[in-house]
């Protein structure tokens, strides 16, 4: 009974702080009140967000990272340059804390809060993550044979992405869902 009694307010808590875990389904703009308003940057795709309320059509969302000291781009954590959150400005983060990577990079611990539309929200990544395979494999496919996504590390992605984005007209939200997707894959 000692363990029912112990078990079931921590299996309750876990469930409620799970139940505010979303992802970026699109690149969304992140606004600083429930309208759209003032912008503080663009949180990209499959991001993982804490919602924290909502109001309206918006969703009161927490986005924490990394980024380099003097950066208005925060990572989604230290090592995989993924991209979560770009900021207008670096005031738009509040600093958590900062860690030395094993290179001696300083990377500050950051959060942004702000408002996205609801509709940018999704609780399933693989399937936000299915997106970006989908245009992998049609548009890179249209022009020469699609490498293995593992082929490459997850760091070298980017910048295959960003030359070869060019020549396949690629957008910035399908050159983020694609990076994000082969940043992600996993065998």
């Amino acid at each position: 009974m000692r363990i029912v009694k112990f078990i079931a307010p921590l299996c309750a808590a876990t469930m409620m702080f799970a139940a505010g875990d979303a992802f970026l389904n699109k690149n969304a703009s992140l606004y600083t009140d429930a309208s759209e308003g003032s912008a503080l940057g663009e949180l990209i795709v499959s991001s993982p967000v804490k919602e924290l309320s909502k109001s309206g059509d918006f969703t009161e969302v927490e986005f924490v990272g990394f980024m380099p000291e003097g950066s208005t781009i925060a990572y989604e954590k230290t090592g995989i340059l993924m991209v979560g959150f770009e900021a207008k400005n670096a005031s738009a983060y509040k600093i958590l804390g900062q860690k030395k990577d094993e290179y001696d990079t300083v990377w500050l611990n950051v959060s942004v809060k702000g408002f996205v539309k609801s509709d940018a929200l999704g609780s399933d990544k693989a399937k936000i993550l299915a997106n970006g395979k989908a245009l992998f494999q049609g548009k890179c496919g249209a022009c020469h044979p699609i490498h293995a996504e593992d082929e490459f590390e997850p760091n070298v992605w980017p910048s295959i992405i960003d030359a070869m984005g060019v020549q396949a007209g690629l957008s910035k939200a399908e050159k983020f869902s694609i990076e994000k997707y082969l940043q992600n894959f996993q065998k």
